[in-house]
């Protein structure tokens, strides 16, 4: 009997006490983990699939960052004939890009001929949650009970994600500065379309937060805010702006979502930035609504088209300055 009981405190001991050095690990040296000089190891090579941006012939490039929303809601094309190509438009955005992703592309790209920076706003990409769409070196970013809940409701292998991070941290990649890669200037200069049929709408927006289990990602904000002072130093015009959103989005956002709506508007206003924003999410509900969606936040053709007219008037016009009271959509 005794036997078994010290075969069963070996059997459950002792992988409790690995995991829980670990945690030790991450605890202690969280701080450097989540370095800039650390995660620009991880995300630095991204900047490599924009080596193509230097050869745009124009004296003054406009930059388009953010998430897939901008990436499918903008077309550089269109922009580009609006502008009689007076400037050129190119887009940085990708599905998932992030405020931490984006940073480092323009950190590690020639900025020489950019005079602005538009970067879309998607609140729900600033949430922790929102790390199973990431690169998973940010599961160091969680609490230990935020990682236990979080391998249980999203990614099974999220601990062990977490634990061969810290091999990543104490034998990071090496960092080749000089990129080899010959990538040609795309069709679209980093637009897309999105083809498919319209979908329905079945998903609360809420549960793409998950607030309340997760928490926001401070690491976003400030990495939001490495991206102003990037401008700032450079003489780059940064604004911030709003995608358009299908009404039935919308309004599920108005209905279930203003708490942490209000949490976000302050998060944004504790950056001290005074960054002009502009757009709306119910900004295309009088020019076709369903019509211009392949999903509730996605633009289809049809939308891009008709988005890329309004954004380039709205940018063309004075854009108000971001303050708490800035209403992102018609009450």
């Amino acid at each position: 009997m005794k036997k078994l009981v010290f075969n069963l405190l070996i059997f459950f001991g002792l992988p409790l006490i690995f995991f829980g050095v670990l945690e030790i690990v991450i605890f202690n040296f969280k701080d450097k983990m989540l370095s800039e000089d650390k995660l620009e190891n991880i995300f630095r090579e991204d900047a490599d699939n924009y080596n193509w941006i230097p050869k745009v012939k124009s004296d003054s490039l406009i930059i388009l960052a953010g998430s897939s929303s901008v990436r499918f809601g903008l077309s550089c094309n269109e922009l580009n004939a609006l502008s009689s190509n007076q400037y050129k438009y190119v887009n940085i955005a990708m599905e998932a890009r992030d405020p931490i992703q984006t940073y480092f592309i323009l950190k590690n790209i020639d900025l020489r001929k950019t005079s602005t920076i538009y970067f879309g706003l998607d609140p729900w990409i600033y949430s922790k949650k929102y790390y199973k769409n990431r690169n998973n070196y940010l599961y160091l970013d969680f609490t230990f009970i935020q990682i236990l809940r979080f391998s249980i409701e999203h990614d099974n292998a999220a601990l062990l994600k977490r634990y061969k991070n810290i091999l990543t941290f104490f034998y990071p990649k090496i960092l080749n500065n000089s990129s080899d890669k010959n990538i040609e200037i795309p069709e679209n200069y980093g637009s897309a379309t999105l083809e498919r049929k319209p979908k329905n709408f079945n998903e609360p927006v809420a549960t793409a937060f998950q607030i309340d289990k997760y928490g926001w990602s401070d690491l976003q904000f400030a990495y939001l805010k490495k991206i102003i002072k990037i401008c700032n130093d450079k003489n780059i015009k940064f604004v911030l702006f709003i995608p358009p959103k299908r009404s039935d989005y919308t309004k599920d956002y108005k209905e279930n979502c203003l708490l942490i709506h209000h949490e976000f508007i302050e998060k944004l206003d504790n950056l001290n930035s005074n960054v002009p924003i502009f757009g709306k999410f119910d900004q295309l509900d009088n020019l076709g609504d369903f019509e211009n969606f392949a999903e509730p936040f996605h633009l289809n053709k049809t939308g891009q088209s008709r988005y890329s007219k309004l954004f380039y008037q709205q940018t063309s016009n004075n854009i108000e300055v971001f303050s708490k009271k800035h209403v992102w959509f018609n009450n």
